[in-house]
């Protein structure tokens, strides 16, 4: 095989597929996407420009799935539960 070109016989190689998943499987994934961003200290804004852009495929599919408005439902939803600043470890913080 040449330097570079991919092997098929390599078992290391990384190798993506689609399953199929249904309206609820893509609700649950926007759901956990949206406790993620929220877990890092993001605000619903820019929680909600990263379900709008497509780099972040995962969350623009739900985006584009559902909408801006069930989209921004969910974010606010998981904002008001997870969306606290990060503490430093110290008192009175």
């Amino acid at each position: 095989m040449p330097y570079g070109d991919p092997d098929p016989t390599d078992p290391t190689m990384l190798v993506g597929v689609v399953l199929p998943a249904g309206e609820e499987a893509v609700r649950d994934m926007a759901y956990v996407f949206a406790e993620e961003f929220a877990r890092t200290g993001l605000d619903g804004a820019a929680i909600l420009g990263l379900f709008r852009n497509p780099f972040y495929a995962g969350a623009h599919q739900a985006y584009r799935a559902f909408g801006p408005d069930e989209v921004r439902a969910i974010i606010n939803e998981c904002v008001a539960v997870w969306g606290r600043k990060a503490s430093t470890g110290r008192r009175g913080e």
